[in-house]
């Protein structure tokens, strides 16, 4: 049974499945990422963080945060328990078409259509640098961390791997298949496989780079790959989704069911579900075993939904179900039944959704996942544990390691899973000393258990470490968040750094990521440092014990016009311009972009009106071509000519123009230069009268002129003779 929704169901770009399999986040071009609950079919957060289409999404490892990438180039960052925006990274200048964070989850990975992969640290949600080579828009990228590697595909055909730890790239390789859409690699790996826009795939040896083989898997762009064990899932905008085998590439099975492209695919940890998001507005959940569809989520813009599943019964938002039918015009309720709760994969229980690894931390030995309903029991290595009435599991471990985990049901089946338990490194404090250390060292503790903490190797008291130092606290930087500047004009950040003790070190890194160090060396400083543009400005303050603390502070200018002082690109001498931003070298221009400040002037450059030269009367026979000539000048370009209404193309500063006419008369003739300027003059073209010929003043000027020159040269004795002196002869 299929519904079909009204127009208010947008396009899908991408979608992300949760670390523990319950919920899954959608992009949509309606500029919101929707987060539904794939236990009840039900939309749980409608998310409008940014006013733009939003073209990539992911989860980080530990299911805490949610990132999105828009297609302006901004990515959002919130949280996932709450929908909390917590920071926006702002680097990319075009759509960012992928996002990858990597396992241990302290790094984010950006693919854009700017050309470049930006690397953020996700911990601080901060920038840390631009992957620069491709000559295309990045679409897709893969990561292998135990070799410091990433590989990156873009349209511009080739497969470039980079150095993570350098930022350095070591290889690009040409497909030679077209433009390409997205890269894979295994989990041995041993193969990586690139997708093309026109719908090949071609398979790579690791170890040699040695091309294996392309399969025509696809008639359209490849949007999505996925290998699992010795299978792989892709999805194309040719509508399919599809299963080929390993390492053959031989077509296992076609899923079809969207009726438009599929735009991301999604497989579950136990590789027995596929997630699929189109531009038809719907995320469909199939069973990998059979291809078919076990559920349907359509979102809407307003945050109303409609989820049905493979029986036709449904579960909606109070105006969902207004907006779907049948293809045969049947309202929902004519068609199936309507439930509290939609559980879309019903003969698949009992189940477990778990995301593992999963941390502790010192304080925090909390560990969750969820099951499906209805489970009877839940047992964590053989020890049963309590489910909550809505299949929510919590318990509690003493220590890292790796845990069974059991669902059972009421007729004995169970479904079961490894849950790897990591302990997150943490720097504490000794507060007491204990061996080696020492009252106010720093330590890494690697493990715990109920009493003790494992700290280089061994196990110590937790009574003698505190995650504060003894004492100390940490700076603070107080200032306005904003503060306002002139564009044009000298630029100061200015704000306090004050400390219980004393402040070491203030660091500035401002948006053109230029780094300047200020010693401080005392308990309270007022701080005016000089800087280059506007943009936000990370500050950070480090005291004497170690101690520091990061803000961010803004510089905002009001917009100012400007105005070309030489052309460049597509601006033009004299244009008027809107500067909305500064750097230290370059303004940015609305509507244009960056540019280096020795194109603009703030004094308004005006332009004279374009020239005509010609004489006003002109002759032309009878019986030869009618023909006006004239020159046409600017200060800085005529752009055309007008004659009679009709149009001549000039597009230079000075040109001599003839212009042939059809009859005598007076002729109005019209320069227009590149400012908008013009000018006019009439031209009167007429016969000669009869019997007289029109003087030839040009032939004249060249006799007149050759007169005076035989002239000059027969008197010119007369004038250099010398005079002749007399002499009296005694």
């Amino acid at each position: 049974m299929e519904y079909i929704p009204d127009e208010t169901a947008f396009s899908i770009n991408c979608i992300a499945l949760t670390p523990d399999g319950k919920n899954l986040v959608a992009g949509y071009i309606d500029n919101t990422v929707k987060v539904w609950n794939l236990l009840d079919g039900k939309l749980v957060m409608n998310l409008l963080f940014h006013s733009s289409w939003v073209t990539s999404v992911t989860v980080s490892p530990d299911g805490r945060l949610g990132i999105a990438g828009y297609d302006d180039g901004m990515i959002r960052v919130w949280e996932m328990e709450t929908g909390k925006p917590l920071k926006s990274l702002s680097s990319h200048t075009s759509s960012v078409n992928y996002l990858l964070v990597s396992k241990d989850g302290k790094t984010l990975y950006s693919a854009g259509s700017d050309g470049t992969v930006k690397v953020w640290s996700l911990s601080e949600l901060a920038f840390i640098r631009s992957l620069r080579g491709h000559s295309g828009p990045v679409n897709s990228i893969v990561h292998w961390p135990e070799q410091n590697r990433l590989y990156s595909v873009s349209d511009d055909g080739t497969l470039r791997i980079w150095d993570t730890s350098t930022g350095q790239q070591v290889k690009m390789i040409k497909a030679e298949i077209g433009a390409l859409s997205s890269v894979t690699m295994d989990e041995e790996r041993s193969i990586l496989i690139v997708g093309s826009r026109d719908g090949p795939l071609k398979f790579y040896d690791v170890k040699t780079w040695s091309a294996l083989r392309i399969v025509k898997a696809h008639n359209a762009e490849v949007t999505a790959i996925i290998i699992r064990d010795d299978l792989m899932f892709t999805s194309s905008c040719d509508r399919t989704v599809k299963i080929l085998s390993l390492p053959s590439g031989s077509l296992v099975k076609m899923i079809t069911g969207h009726s438009w492209d599929v735009s991301s695919i999604i497989l579950s940890s136990d590789s027995s579900v596929i997630y699929s998001g189109s531009s038809d507005g719907a995320v469909k959940i199939w069973d990998v075993d059979k291809g078919a569809a076990l559920g349907t989520l359509i979102g809407f813009g307003d945050g109303e939904y409609f989820s049905y599943n493979s029986d036709g019964n449904w579960v909606a938002s109070s105006k969902g179900a207004s907006r779907v039918k049948t293809s045969s015009g049947k309202r929902p309720d004519q068609q199936g039944t309507e439930l509290p709760s939609l559980l879309l994969q019903l003969d698949k229980l009992p189940r477990i959704y778990i995301q593992s690894p999963q941390s502790i931390t010192i304080y925090d030995t909390d560990l969750t996942f969820v099951v499906s309903q209805p489970v009877v029991k839940v047992t964590v290595n053989d020890e049963e544990v309590p489910v909550g009435e809505s299949g929510e599991v919590t318990f509690k471990t003493t220590s890292a390691g790796v845990l069974t985990v059991k669902a059972f049901d009421s007729t004995g089946n169970f479904d079961e899973k490894i849950l790897e338990v990591q302990f997150e490194e943490t720097r504490m404090y000794v507060v007491g000393n204990i061996g080696p250390y020492r009252r106010g060292d720093r330590v890494v503790v690697s493990d715990r258990n109920a009493t003790d903490l494992l700290v280089n190797g061994e196990w110590l008291s937790r009574g003698f470490f505190s995650d504060s130092a003894p004492d100390i606290e940490p700076p603070q930087v107080i200032g306005q968040i904003s503060q306002q500047v002139k564009i044009g004009q000298e630029k100061y950040l200015e704000f306090v750094v004050t400390d219980n003790d004393e402040v070491e070190t203030v660091i500035v890194i401002g948006p053109d990521e230029k780094r300047e160090e200020v010693s401080v060396n005392s308990p309270h400083e007022s701080m005016r440092i000089k800087v280059g543009g506007t943009g936000e400005y990370h500050v950070t303050a480090i005291d004497n014990e170690g101690n520091e603390i990061e803000v961010t502070l803004s510089l905002i200018a009001s917009a100012k016009i400007f105005w070309v002082e030489r052309d460049h690109g597509s601006l033009r001498r004299g244009q008027e311009v809107t500067v909305t931003a500064e750097g230290e070298s370059s303004f940015f221009v609305r509507e244009y972009g960056w540019v280096e400040k020795d194109i603009l002037t703030d004094t308004k450059i005006t332009t004279e009106s374009p020239v005509i030269v010609g004489e006003d009367v002109q002759y032309a026979e009878a019986d030869k071509e009618k023909m006006l000539s004239f020159k046409v000048s600017d200060d800085i370009k005529v752009i055309e000519v007008e004659v009679s209404e009709k149009i001549y193309p000039v597009d230079l500063k000075e040109k001599e123009m003839f212009v042939i006419v059809g009859d005598y008369g007076e002729y109005r003739v019209v320069a227009r230069d590149l400012e908008g300027n013009t000018s006019e003059k009439t031209i009167r073209l007429a016969a000669p009268a009869k019997g007289e010929k029109k003087t030839n003043w040009l032939l004249v000027s060249v006799a007149v002129a050759t007169v005076v020159i035989l002239l000059l040269l027969i008197f010119r004795p007369f004038f250099t003779r010398k005079k002749k002196r007399k002499v009296r002869l005694m």
